[in-house]
């Protein structure tokens, strides 16, 4: 029997739906030039898409805002959502509109280059958007992206004033190029925040600081009660108002990068919500941030927690931190 989390918990999440196309290349050709691959994956993805997807397969209430074409890769994507149990109620689809694209490629290493169309991830109706449904759930969870778009900034600024008149706590992964192109819209965005997610190379812009544990603490003053700086292979920074630590990274054969981060995310929020320390937080984040790479593409394929048991149940007793181990088994009955 799937284990289940002890605690129930719903998270709203808002932001862009896509389809997912992953291909493994040994290299990209010069313009004009052909590169090979052996096979190719085809998943629903988007920042949050993946986020719900992961932690719906982690027992959590996930529902999802956004838009779908009424084209083949929306109904694709809609079966994948139901099929990991996100609830899609808050999801609109768009007629004659196509349905938000993601190519994928991946190179040796496992790390991805993404071309994206945005189709039905442009937000041209947003007053349309279910908000209330934010006011039922425990989290609101957005991405940066959306503030890159005057429609979709609207779209967004308005749920995080729902979500705040509300008593709503809100959780944000910034990505990578809202914070390069919508830099003073982030930094408006981040005191409303009690979770604060980064990548590393956004962070020191951000901060413009290349120390992680700097960066995470100045992030941290400005409001938000959990940071978060994702290092890669390198693991992850954490830091809340009594501590500010590192934590490692584990090792797995990486196949494909695609839906890390969004799985890192989901555990972030499982472990706030969970009220674990940011210890067995950060190890939570990690290993489904690792098992999220042993498989191409992400969507259906990412894990949860079956997954993290059976990983946490495979680790020799000094990686396990036992302590922040039992933290995660005690989460599931």
């Amino acid at each position: 029997m799937t284990p289940k989390l002890r605690v129930p918990a719903s998270v709203c999440l808002i932001g862009p739906i896509n389809v997912d196309v992953t291909m493994p290349i040994d290299a990209f050709p010069q313009e004009g030039d052909d590169a090979g691959a052996p096979s190719y994956s085809v998943e629903t993805g988007g920042v949050v898409g993946n986020t719900a997807i992961a932690l719906s397969k982690l027992g959590v209430n996930a529902k999802l805002i956004g838009c779908i074409g009424d084209d083949n890769w929306g109904n694709l994507v809609a079966e994948a959502f139901r099929k990991t149990g996100v609830d899609i109620s808050g999801v609109s689809v768009l007629p004659g509109v196509k349905t938000g694209f993601n190519f994928a490629a991946v190179s040796k290493g496992g790390e991805r280059t993404f071309f994206n169309a945005w189709g039905a991830n442009i937000w041209d109706t947003p007053h349309k958007f279910p908000l209330h449904l934010i006011s039922s759930t425990d989290v609101l969870q957005v991405t940066g992206h959306p503030l890159t778009r005057p429609s979709n900034r609207s779209a967004l600024l308005d749920a995080i004033e729902v979500a705040q008149s509300n008593n709503i706590p809100i959780s944000m992964d910034t990505s990578i190029r809202p914070v390069f192109d919508s830099t003073s819209d982030i930094r408006a965005v981040i005191p409303k925040l009690k979770i604060c997610i980064l990548g590393y190379e956004e962070a020191c812009y951000l901060v413009d600081h290349s120390d992680p544990h700097t960066i995470a603490q100045e992030i941290l003053s400005q409001g938000p009660e959990l940071v978060a700086v994702k290092l890669s292979g390198k693991g992850c920074v954490l830091a809340n108002a009594d501590e500010c630590i590192t934590l490692p990274p584990y090792k797995v054969k990486t196949i494909d990068t695609t839906g890390a981060g969004d799985t890192f995310t989901a555990g972030i929020i499982l472990g706030w919500l969970s009220k674990m320390d940011i210890k067995a937080t950060g190890m939570l984040a990690n290993i489904l941030g690792a098992l999220a790479t042993t498989v191409w593409g992400a969507g259906t394929k990412l894990p949860g927690t079956e997954e993290v048991l059976a990983y946490l149940a495979s680790m020799n007793n000094q990686d396990k931190n036992n302590r922040a181990a039992d933290q995660i088994f005690k989460l599931f009955r």
